[in-house]
């Protein structure tokens, strides 16, 4: 008698050495012809006009980065008329789907199915001649992406075509095999000892045994010992899976967005050819702006799928335009994502998505709850979580609880995957992982090569189909995305509650790496939302169109229209669109986060230009409407808070006081403040405006800031110091920092020499520069009269590696907890290291401002572009900037300028005024030349409460009316009213959708209240 290892062993070598000999019993030689594109992708309508040269199997092909085009050409021999025929072709593919060489298959002027690494098999129509083209990627190999695949001879051909062949496929051979290789791998993953495992091993090994007879008369006689195998049940309590087809696909990473076209292509064609064989196969597909493409540039692609969309075997799912950061852009950006990624579906294809699909971004903010559900989107999922590297996450059906109590229905697959193979372990693991068994019974399980894109094989799809219900494994079902969770919501009993931000433990590093992006991400969502503030006032105190051209006409093949009809009528809004639908898209989660090649930051830059051209166009449009050609200057404050503060006209300080969402005009300016004074020191400088007084020494580090309002001082130890860490992450160099470095680092920089700048009643400036490495600070300390706030504008010459540079301000507060803004409010994280999950946030996420407050007092740090920090007892680090070696080997290098500021305040964070001085920092007053009529100063919009902000103003959505978005943001139930003479004029309530909802009364903590403002005539009329 045989030992079960030697059985176990016969049936492994089974398949290579008797199956797959027999999948393509004959083959045939194709025909094949070349041509290469000398740059850029052409389409395909230029590609088959070219000259083709005849060429062979073996040849080489592809110039990093281009397209190589083929036609194959052969005659499908008579005798085998009658059975299925397909084509092969290999370019040379990678092991891994989505890395590598891929092609695109024409047929009849139309792209019809992707060739790639596990779908190299082309189906061919019976009989007669074959004549096709595949338009063929030189993408470079996996090995070659930390790099960026630069090699040293641009014209070097990196592939070859291995094979081209006519071949006749073996269907009942490909079921067996299918057959074999479910009943194996569920046999591996059951019990040793079970009864099941071990009548899967006998019929098996009895199976094998056929084959070692030879020829193929054994197929028979094997498949009957498999069928009873395969028919065996589960019983009722068994855990149930439903799959979606899917492919995740970065919008870019490994390759620039021109390429992220090709694949959703490649993609979604070869999804569309499965659909026609396999009716019951469905496919889900986030991303709207991958849609819009295809629409674009594959119209046959983007009708095939509005088909499948009505016959349900598509579904359109994750609500938002892109798969977005959830770190870096603000709560507006969030809604925008949501506000253009439901339209879109919604006009597209009559589609209103309830979900959030998310599932490869590198955590989640609080604040998501509640803006989900106010723009109609209960249900969230992601699986990222699972990646954490300290702590397990402890539910996979649960509900999400957000800052402001709003809570949606999430779920994280138990497979911890968006790109499962539907094999046995992947079930079992999801069986054996999920968390919620004694109050649930279903999970979801997305299926598909993805990242670079791909979906589901037809293996998988057969998989499926022998998984439905197979003793000793979960059921798994094909379904759509909200079958799942209509049926999970259903199933569950008393789902568990998780309140608060979903942070990864991993990829901390992403909230610095390529910080230009950050920062112009956060610069042009500032300038879009002062471009839309004025097109609102103008529109009822001027109106007219703003522009009278494109302000920047320039197009790329990834920047394609997709405004509503309604906008069509307006330039203006067109131009708005454009932006803003330009800036989502450099949200997604590997482009913001920094984890992409350098090509894709090479052509951010460009878009940010756009971006930001086209809104100060819109915003310097406005300001010239609502001026005359006065001699005087007009400064516009666009926040929902009066302010008073030191502003430059004509190359002059003068303190201007400008009430909420208004202006003042300056004739003859008058400063009624204390004046700021600086004097030397023995080693340095006091510099005092009545507010506060601070020690700086020589070479820019301060020793004293000093609180003169209530006598206290306000840090405990050396201040405005640089500390430099080494960086060398485990393995993902731009997405990590590793604890380990975080007290690895020196003191650099303390050698400056600084120089008094400016000194004057107004204000003071300090100058610094200090020199390490390769790199060079430069850094001006600002103090202005009537304000408490110390600026430190710091650029920085940054020529290191593997480096990450941040700067430390020790505090005089004793606190467990800081408060950091988030979108949409604020949450507490500990300062300690007391527990696990404490620990493992030794690195976190800001917004615009972190505080640490005593019960009285607090001193808070604000930036106007930073977005990492950490923070330990009571001493705060900003991040600054961090030079990952990969993806991008010269992330960062270059020169980068931020502002930081040192606020130190009474009361808590919302009486201490934070969120009002964060913002002051961030949207500038703007000064225009002229006169404006009416009185010298003057507030369009007011409201009666501290705390609460101006998130947007602008034109409604349809063009017809107004829209105010406002946020509670300290935290606080309030009363509060809204004032406005702009005319004529109601306000009524929607949901972030600009829907209408009933008003709630007053604002909860946290609340986001959006405001339609019928004008009267209403806009457009």
């Amino acid at each position: 008698m045989e030992t079960r290892q030697k059985m176990e062993t016969r049936i492994e070598l089974a398949e290579d050495r008797f199956i797959l000999p027999l999948l393509y019993p004959e083959k045939r030689p194709l025909r094949a012809a070349m041509w290469e594109a000398p740059g850029e992708p052409v389409i395909y309508q230029d590609a088959v006009r070219q000259e083709f040269a005849e060429v062979a199997e073996g040849v080489a092909w592809g110039r990093e980065w281009g397209t190589a085009w083929f036609r194959f050409r052969g005659e499908i021999p008579a005798a085998w008329t009658g059975r299925e025929v397909v084509a092969l072709v290999d370019l040379s593919f990678e092991n891994e789907e989505g890395f590598g060489r891929e092609g695109q298959v024409w047929m009849d002027g139309k792209p019809v199915i992707a060739v790639s690494r596990y779908r190299s098999a082309i189906p061919l129509a019976a009989g007669g001649a074959v004549d096709f083209f595949v338009e063929a990627s030189a993408n470079p190999s996996s090995e070659w992406h930390w790099d960026n695949g630069n090699r040293n001879d641009p014209d070097e051909r990196l592939f070859r075509l291995r094979e081209a062949k006519l071949a006749v496929f073996d269907r009942e051979v490909f079921s067996f095999l299918m057959d074999f290789r479910v009943c194996r791998e569920a046999m591996l993953e059951l019990p040793a000892d079970g009864t099941r495992r071990a009548r899967l091993l006998r019929g098996l090994d009895k199976a094998c045994r056929l084959m070692e007879r030879g020829n193929r008369e054994w197929l028979k006689a094997a498949s009957e010992i498999l069928t009873p195998l395969l028919a065996s049940k589960n019983g009722d309590t068994v855990h149930r899976i439903t799959a979606t087809g899917h492919a995740h696909i970065d919008t870019a990473w490994c390759w620039p967005l021109r390429e992220t076209i090709r694949k959703c292509a490649r993609t979604f064609s070869t999804a569309l050819a499965y659909m026609a064989l396999h009716p019951d196969y469905k496919f889900s597909c986030s991303q709207p702006v991958q849609y819009l493409w295809m629409k674009a540039h594959y119209p046959s692609i983007f009708e095939g799928i509005r088909e499948a969309v009505k016959r349900g075997q598509w579904e359109p799912i994750g609500s938002m335009w892109v798969e977005p950061d959830c770190n870096v852009p603000s709560g507006e950006s969030l809604v925008r994502q949501l506000i253009h990624g439901k339209e879109f579906f919604e006009r597209e294809f009559g589609v209103t998505t309830r979900d959030l699909w998310l599932p490869d971004v590198f955590g989640y903010s609080a604040a998501l709850p509640q803006i989900l559900a106010k723009a109609g989107v209960d249900r969230f999922l992601t699986q990222k979580i699972s990646w954490n590297d300290t702590n397990r996450f402890p539910h996979h059906t649960f509900l999400w609880e957000g800052i402001d109590g709003t809570r949606v229905f999430s779920h994280f697959p138990p497979v911890n995957t968006y790109n499962a193979r539907v094999q046995a372990k992947e079930l079992a693991k999801a069986e054996r992982q999920f968390a919620q068994k004694d109050r649930a019974s279903r999970s979801l399980m997305p299926y598909g090569y993805g990242d670079g894109g791909g979906g589901p094989t037809v293996e998988m799809i057969e998989r499926i189909r022998r998984w439905e219900n197979f003793e000793g494994m979960p059921t798994v079902e094909f379904g759509t995305v909200n079958g799942f969770f209509d049926a999970a919501e259903a199933d569950i009993e008393d789902p568990p509650v998780w309140r608060g931000e979903l942070y990864l433990e991993l990829h901390r590093g992403t909230y610095t790496s390529q910080a230009h992006n950050k920062w112009m991400n956060r610069r042009c969502e500032l300038l879009l939302r002062d471009a839309e503030f004025f097109d609102a006032i103008t529109s009822v105190l001027s109106p007219g169109e703003l522009l009278d051209s494109d302000p920047f006409p320039q197009r790329t093949v990834w920047d394609v229209p997709g405004h509503s009809p309604a906008k069509e009528t307006s330039l203006t809004a067109m131009a708005l669109d454009r932006a803003w639908k330009l800036l989502l898209l450099n949200q997604f989660h590997d482009i913001l986060p920094g984890s992409s090649i350098g090509r894709v930051y090479q052509e951010s830059r460009r878009d940010y230009e756009v971006i930001e051209t086209i809104a100060l166009a819109v915003r310097n449009a406005g300001i010239r409407r609502l001026l005359d050609d006065g001699e005087a200057f007009t400064v516009f404050n666009t926040l929902a808070q009066a302010r008073s503060e030191v502003i430059d006209c004509d190359g002059v300080p003068v303190r201007v006081e400008v009430p909420s969402c208004g202006y003042v005009t300056i004739l003859n300016p008058t400063h009624d403040v204390m004046p700021v004074e600086v004097r030397e020191t023995s080693d340095g400088w006091r510099v005092e405006n009545g507010l506060v007084a601070m020690e700086i020494a020589a070479n820019g580090v301060i020793s004293s800031v000093v609180d003169l309002r209530v006598g206290r001082e306000t840090l405990s130890g050396p201040s405005n110091e640089f500390h430099l860490l080494r960086d060398y992450p485990n393995r993902w160099s731009a997405w990590d920092i590793e604890a380990s470095a975080m007290e690895d680092f020196e003191i650099v920089g303390n050698d400056a020499q600084g120089r008094l700048l400016e000194s004057g009643p107004l204000r003071v400036v300090l100058e610094f520069v200090r020199a390490f490495g390769k790199s060079l600070i430069t850094q001006r300390v600002v103090l202005t009269a009537g304000s408490a706030r110390i600026d430190f504008d710091t650029t920085v010459d940054w020529q290191e590696r593997d480096h990450v540079l941040k700067v430390s301000f020790p505090l005089a507060i004793q606190t467990d907890f800081a408060t950091c803004e988030i979108q949409s409010g604020h949450v507490r994280r500990p300062v300690h290291r007391n527990t696990g999950w404490d620990a493992a946030r030794f690195e976190i996420s800001i917004q615009r401002w972190i505080d640490l407050a005593e019960t009285d007092y607090g001193v808070a740090l604000l930036n106007n572009g930073t977005f990492g920090c950490d923070v330990l007892g009571n001493r705060i680090r900003l991040t600054l900037l961090k030079s990952a070696s990969a993806p991008d080997p010269t992330a960062d290098i270059g020169v980068h300028r931020r502002t930081f500021s040192l606020f130190p305040h009474s009361g808590n964070t919302l009486q201490g005024g934070v969120v009002e001085a964060a913002l002051a920092l961030n949207v500038p007053l703007l000064v225009g030349k002229g006169n404006l009529k009416g009185p010298g100063s003057h507030s369009w919009l007011s409201v009666d409460q501290p705390g609460i902000t101006l998130e947007a103003f602008k034109r409604s959505e349809d063009g017809r009316d107004l829209i105010l978005r406002l946020l509670e943001a300290g935290g606080r139930r309030t009363p509060m009213e809204v004032s406005s003479d702009l005319g004529d004029l109601t306000l009524e309530e929607t949901d972030l959708l600009e829907r209408p909802v009933t008003g709630t009364g007053e604002f909860r903590a946290f609340d986001i209240r959006t405001f339609r403002m019928i004008v009267n005539p209403r806009l457009g009329k």
